[in-house]
């Protein structure tokens, strides 16, 4: 499913993504992308993930609510990298419309016959498009673009034109818009690239610092090995050629010690790091503190029913416990995203910046599955389908998985004390062609790292479990290339040969055939 949806519907599927922008609730035909409910989770702090004042919006929009003073300015497009003739009268097309309506005057005659350059990969950025228009800025010497709320909507309004000639299938790609004085030396596309990469975050690493792993320590062996949803997928470094592709589940049972698990539960309930035992709420007795947890906070589906129903949506983390778990200096989260880096030590690991799904999805949450809640099959994302952002900008859209090009992956990690068999509550993954399932239940400490366009859902606890809750922390991460045309399918950074054999579910065992 996943992979027809990519390929062969890549036009459909971007009309899906544009359509559902606007809402959060981002789908992938029947299945939704897991996002927190109506609040945006960085509503109460304007750009956190930011550097730049210019990133008012990770996913483009305009504000035409407050008036914005109009400089006398003049545009030109001067050089253009990685679009075809055919694209490149599109993109005027674009420019001149939004200029039209802001009345800034964009120069056609110089515009097409100016630099054209072809597409060429970013040395300093292993994966980024190289698709890129410059556009010189006259009468703008003393303006910083960088804090110019008015170059911000004019790049955003010309964005949103782009993207519908890219919904349209007039482009192949999205296109980054490079604004520059005039008057100034122009910029190198790395440079270019390179800006966009660092004012937004999308590279920024979690684990920088982290010492070098010990290949043979054991609690970087997974468990077991489970590939499902196999497809043969267009292989977008050879165009009109394919390949065979799975998506990978990975279980490991020792990457987390007791010590450390106990320490996450507590960030996630609110308690210091070193306590000991329920101090404020009896969780076993009257489920998840709703000082720290919202019925409905977390949703995998679309829901009509109230919030307030008992057996309504699952519980998750209120917008201030949200904000401690993903920004406060929690010492158990850092030693937890080092283990990341060790493990992954052949990628650059980051959480997912807010400038690929936009604000509503945060780069770190929690479950609190109780019996009696609801839950359907989700994903938690797909980089062929991200919404129109700097992001696509610079990466463009992909299958994830592609060479050279950003992996997106989750980490579930289990923190209950103990949980017992007979209270269920699995994590099922799903191999959307075949209909089958397959089954991970939860273990203190058992880390489960999944792909990111892989189909599950959360299975509530049993009655047996009576009211308490399922506990479990995700981070989202992207692993990033750290060179040039690396092979973004192998996640055992040279210890294949101490992990288990792959078990090929469903359509997977085609890989085999």
């Amino acid at each position: 499913m996943k992979k027809e949806m990519q390929h062969s519907l890549v036009t459909t599927t971007l009309l899906l993504v544009y359509a559902c922008t606007l809402s959060c609730g981002f789908t992938r035909f029947s299945l939704p992308i897991l996002c927190r409910r109506d609040v945006p989770f960085t509503s109460h702090v304007k750009s956190i993930t930011t550097t730049s004042s210019r990133r008012k919006h990770a996913i483009y929009q305009t504000d035409k609510s407050q008036e914005t003073e109009e400089p006398c300015i003049r545009l030109e497009a001067s050089s253009f990298f990685g679009v075809d003739n055919d694209e490149l009268t599109h993109l005027l097309e674009a420019i001149s419309g939004v200029c039209d309506e802001y009345g800034v005057q964009f120069d056609h005659t110089t515009s097409t016959s100016n630099i054209f350059l072809s597409s060429q990969p970013s040395t300093s950025v292993p994966g980024a498009l190289g698709r890129v228009v410059i556009i010189d800025v006259h009468g703008a010497a003393d303006m910083n673009f960088d804090e110019s709320d008015f170059i911000t909507e004019l790049k955003n309004g010309m964005s949103q034109q782009i993207d519908g000639y890219l919904y349209s299938g007039q482009l192949s790609q999205p296109v980054l818009l490079a604004f520059q004085c005039a008057a100034a030396k122009s910029a190198t596309l790395d440079d270019i690239i390179e800006k966009e990469v660092r004012d937004y975050g999308l590279r920024d690493g979690v684990t920088r610092g982290a010492a070098q792993a010990n290949h043979d320590d054991a609690s970087f062996i997974p468990s077991r090995h489970i590939k499902v949803d196999g497809a043969m997928i267009q292989t977008i470094e050879s165009p009109g050629q394919s390949h065979f592709d799975t998506s990978s589940v990975i279980i490991f049972d020792n990457i987390v010690d007791d010590s450390l698990r106990r320490r996450l539960l507590n960030v996630v309930k609110g308690y210091p790091e070193d306590a000991t035992g329920d101090i404020f709420w009896d969780d076993v007795k009257d489920g998840p503190n709703p000082d720290r947890w919202a019925r409905g906070g977390l949703m995998d589906v679309v829901d009509s029913k109230s919030d307030e129903e008992e057996d309504g949506p699952c519980w998750g983390l209120t917008d201030d416990a949200v904000m401690d778990i993903c920004f406060n200096d929690h010492s158990a989260v850092k030693e937890f995203e080092a283990k990341l880096g060790q493990l992954f030590e052949d990628f650059i690991v980051t959480t997912l910046p807010e400038a690929v799904l936009g604000d509503c999805v945060s780069p770190i949450t929690a479950n609190a599955p109780c019996h009696g809640d609801r839950f359907d099959f989700h994903i938690d994302a797909d980089p062929m389908q991200v919404p129109p952002s700097p992001w696509a900008d610079v990466f463009g859209r992909y299958p994830n998985r592609s060479k050279e090009k950003p992996r997106f992956v989750s980490v579930l990690l289990y923190l209950n004390d103990d949980w017992a068999e007979e209270w269920g509550a699995p994590t099922k993954f799903l191999d959307p062609p075949t209909q089958e399932c397959y089954e991970v239940f939860p273990q203190p400490g058992r880390c489960v790292i999944m792909d990111q366009d892989i189909s599950h859902t959360v299975v509530a606890p049993r009655k047996e479990a009576g009211k308490r809750p399922r506990y479990s922390m995700v981070w989202k991460l992207i692993l990033h290339p750290k060179k040039a045309g690396q092979d973004m399918t192998d996640l055992s950074c040279g210890r294949e040969k101490l992990w288990p054999e792959p078990e090929l579910l469903g359509s997977a065992i085609q890989q085999e055939l």
